[in-house]
């Protein structure tokens, strides 16, 4: 089975990049109709893809994005895509910046076969190097 992870790592970019230039048409193309985005706040808060699309026009401004240790797997008929991913957001007056831990459900589309985003959770990461190392202990495969 061939690694996933270069398509949807092209499919991210080219999301956040439209995202980033507010181009509702190529996020259209690239997040299903059915799509829902979780937003790691507290509480946290859900965005269904017509919401999200309003936002982008101002209430949710993307002004920078950096991928970093990504990777995708293939599950049952779609494809899961992590990683780390460092955001400069606006949201009205607020800035939104740093590290998030982004996690993306990718399907393929049924009409042209693309993979397109149906599911969204997006939080931000807390800097603990003594519990990530901890965690990492408990690989087996290290």
């Amino acid at each position: 089975m061939a690694d996933i992870t270069p398509v949807l790592d092209a499919a991210e970019t080219r999301l956040m990049q439209a995202w980033l230039e507010r181009d509702r048409a190529a996020v259209k193309g690239l997040v299903a109709s059915d799509c829902v985005m979780m937003f790691g706040t507290a509480p946290p808060v859900l965005l269904d893809r017509a919401s999200f699309l309003a936002a982008m026009d101002g209430g949710l401004v993307l002004t920078g994005f950096r991928f970093r240790e990504v990777t995708a797997r293939r599950h049952g008929g779609g494809a899961w895509f992590t990683g780390h991913v460092e955001l400069e957001l606006e949201l009205g007056r607020h800035r939104w910046n740093g590290g998030f831990l982004l996690t993306d459900l990718f399907v393929r589309g049924k009409v042209r076969r693309r993979w397109k985003l149906v599911e969204r959770s997006l939080a931000p990461v807390e800097a603990n190097e003594a519990l990530s190392d901890g965690i990492r202990r408990l690989q087996l495969w290290r």
